[in-house]
């Protein structure tokens, strides 16, 4: 019982320092978002309160779910023998729909580990409608659907995550997936499409070289014209 309390008064103490917090922030972020502060009634500064709390709240919900599976890794326990891991998860998405890691994992343990890729990839689709420009959510549906040999579907979500991309990394695992798909699903011109592409990202890179010779093409990128081109077209949604 001791030990319970102790929890509870840290767990106050970090609401607490979390709630000063907020109340010292910029007002750079009031003036653009929020109403005029001399607007703003006690209710408006309760509720944003409450959304900081929750926001807290399916943080740390989080992070003591991470904790829990490499306590059992740590133990020798297989990750296929902790299901109940997965609604850490969910409880996690429901106070913080923008818990972008949350859904990641939930949908890569459920889809692969757990052999329950409907429900993982229906998981997912959640993800994607609260966070729609999402890479991450979008190369992790591409990566699900190429491991589980659904190549043709695998192809727009990796097409739309290379579309959103603005770090170079991302934009380089979007095309590799994009490239290997349209392979696997038999798509040559659209495979060779993205062969060059991934060459423009990384020049040089073997395997797009050797898959373009192969191919009885010459291995180089599009012009700078067609990139410029091809950023101007509207992005596809899968």
């Amino acid at each position: 019982m001791a030990m319970k309390g102790w929890r509870l008064g840290v767990l106050l103490v970090l609401l607490g320092l979390v709630a000063g917090a907020n109340l010292r922030l910029p007002d750079w972020h009031d003036r653009l978002f929020r109403p005029p502060l001399e607007g703003r009634t006690q209710l408006d500064v309760f509720l944003d309160l409450l959304g900081e709390m929750r926001t807290f709240a399916a943080r740390m919900i989080y992070v003591r779910g991470d904790l829990y599976f490499h306590v059992m890794e740590g133990q020798g326990i297989s990750w296929r023998e902790t299901p109940d891991i997965l609604p850490i998860y969910r409880i996690s998405t429901l106070l913080d729909p923008h818990m972008e890691d949350a859904y990641e994992i939930a949908a890569f343990d459920l889809a692969l580990n757990f052999d329950r890729p409907t429900e993982g990839l229906e998981f997912l689709d959640e993800g994607l409608r609260h966070n729609p420009d999402s890479v991450r959510l979008y190369l992790t549906r591409a990566f699900l659907l190429f491991q589980l040999k659904r190549y043709e579907e695998a192809v727009p979500a990796a097409g739309r995550a290379l579309q959103l991309a603005e770090d170079h990394l991302d934009a380089l695992n979007a095309v590799r997936l994009l490239a290997h798909s349209q392979n696997r699903a038999g798509n040559l011109r659209d495979e060779i499409h993205a062969l060059r592409i991934w060459l423009n990202l990384e020049p040089g890179d073997p395997y797009p070289v050797t898959r373009l010779q192969e191919l009885g093409l010459k291995p180089v990128g599009f012009s700078e014209a067609d990139l410029g081109r091809m950023q101007q077209e509207p992005p596809a949604r899968p």
